[in-house]
């Protein structure tokens, strides 16, 4: 039960960075001007598409990684919880063992 007590945690881990990821990609995404968007004409049309694209995919990666930190939050309970089950079930069996002696 330890190794799975043990995977938990490392999935918790891993978890944790991924929530952090998805809090902190958008964070550190240039502000418009490094695109040009503030140039005249197509230069600055193209430069606010790449703004926009830009924002649109950090945006999507950000809900991405916390999607994912979900769901291996999600796994690492489900593993805490089959060793805690695994751990009832022995414990019962043991019990039942040291009665039927």
């Amino acid at each position: 039960m330890e190794s799975l007590r043990a995977l938990a945690a490392r999935l918790d881990e891993a978890s944790a960075t991924l929530a952090t990821l998805s809090r902190t990609v958008t964070a550190t995404d240039p502000a418009h001007p490094a695109f040009g968007t503030h140039a005249a004409g197509r230069p600055g049309e193209v430069g606010r598409a790449l703004h926009r694209q830009w924002t649109t995919a950090t945006g999507d990666r950000a809900r991405e990684a916390d999607a994912a930190a979900a769901r291996l939050s999600a796994a690492a309970a489900a593993l805490r919880s089959a060793a805690d089950r695994y751990a009832a079930t022995d414990e019962s069996a043991r019990r039942r063992l040291l009665r039927e002696a």
